[in-house]
């Protein structure tokens, strides 16, 4: 947890978080503790929980149902990206084999399952039915965007604002989920729910625009995962599309694409130099940037103090 290093009043709270989810985890079977506990200790930014805490400290900040509903955040996203490991079939997540990579994929669906329910299950035990109600839809959401995903596999056709709409669904509405459990359980006003939901949105555009950008800029070694594997699995983002637009490169990125599933590593470097040899990576950084003012235009709407200015320093990580 490195990130938080800067803020203890944060790397605290993170520490309890990651100690309870060591404790709530727990099963009967020792493979599936052994396999949950594996994923916990395999670290991260912990941003979810992260946000989930700081939604509450600008409420009544409660840390006997705050560090619980923080564990629950980082719970439910762990669970999302074991099942994505499955769809993708990924080898390597945060530099680690993955579940399915080394488990096989039966068990990869069952500790995904499995964290799904403990963190519905501390949900429950711990907020309000009325903002659980709110999560669950929050959650709806999220998988529904994993459909419009998979219902635009290899299409070529598909246009900056389909991208914009799936990113939301996919990513955007669990910053916004976590940000606003913290605040919900905390008693914060309409207001600044409404101000941290807005912010919370922003933030996980630019934080998905950001994270697919580091496809076309950045390399396996650093990432810990593979790159360009969202080009095998016909998952178009935001640089791709942008090189679409350019007419002198975009018969020869076509011609790849075509390939599918089948398109070799080579020819996915050839696409990834395609795509540096056009304006793409340049406008994709303008749209990021622009999702980054917006934050900052909303959070500064709050009253001043150390959370608020939290907020916006991490939107320097983006």
């Amino acid at each position: 947890m490195g990130l938080w290093q800067a803020y203890p009043e944060i790397q605290n709270e993170l520490i309890k978080v990651e100690n309870y989810m060591k404790e709530a985890i727990p099963s009967r079977k020792k493979l599936l503790t052994d396999i949950c506990l594996e994923l916990i200790e395999a670290g991260g930014k912990r941003l979810r929980p992260a946000f989930v805490i700081l939604g509450a400290k600008f409420g009544n900040y409660d840390e006997s149902k705050i560090i619980p509903l923080a564990a629950s955040m980082e719970l439910l996203h762990t669970a999302t990206l074991v099942h994505d490991d499955i769809i993708d079939d990924s080898k390597l997540r945060r530099g680690r084999v993955t579940v399915q990579e080394k488990w096989g994929e039966d068990m990869a669906v069952y500790v995904g399952d499995y964290l799904f329910t403990k963190a519905f299950t501390i949900l429950s035990d711990k907020m309000h039915y009325e903002h659980l109600n709110k999560i669950a839809h929050g959650f709806k959401t999220i998988c529904e965007g994993e459909i419009d995903q998979y219902e635009i596999k290899y299409n070529m056709d598909v246009t900056v604002l389909d991208y914009l709409k799936r990113i939301y669904r996919k990513t955007a509405v669990l910053f916004i989920m976590s940000i606003l459990t913290g605040a919900y359980e905390s008693k914060c006003k309409r207001e600044t729910l409404n101000t941290l939901g807005k912010f919370a949105a922003y933030f996980g555009m630019a934080f998905q625009i950001y994270d697919d950008l580091l496809d076309y800029v950045s390399s396996e070694e650093i990432e810990g995962k593979p790159i360009g594997n969202d080009i095998r699995q016909g998952i178009y983002t935001l640089p791709l599309l942008y090189a679409l637009e350019d007419k002198k490169v975009c018969p020869q990125i076509k011609n790849l694409l075509y390939k599918k599933a089948d398109i070799t590593n080579e020819e996915i470097s050839k696409v990834i130099q395609l795509v540096r040899q056009t304006k793409a990576l340049e406008k994709t950084k303008k749209l990021k940037e622009k999702f980054i003012k917006k934050a900052i235009v909303t959070i500064e709407k709050l009253s001043n103090n150390k959370y608020k200015n939290i907020s916006m320093d991490l939107l320097k990580l983006l």
